[in-house]
């Protein structure tokens, strides 16, 4: 009797998902420069302020993300 190999998924190959990947890196530089930004300034600035909302929302898209390539693995 012959036995066959069976091969991984391919869902599980990094190819596969390589656009998840990129975009979790660049939301992870996008997060990077925000962060950088809102150090410099006051803790009260309202562009602080703004760019602190828009932080979360990338932290979140990232997380969100990140949940979704390990539901499919």
């Amino acid at each position: 009797m012959m036995m066959v190999q069976q091969s991984a998924p391919l869902v599980n190959l990094p190819l596969f998902i390589a656009p998840e990947l990129a975009e979790i890196e660049r939301l992870q530089t996008e997060r990077n420069t925000l962060q950088r930004r809102i150090h410099a300034l006051r803790p009260h600035c309202h562009k602080r302020v703004e760019l602190e909302t828009r932080l979360r929302f990338v932290t979140a898209q990232q997380l969100a993300l990140s949940a979704e390539i390990g539901r499919q693995h």
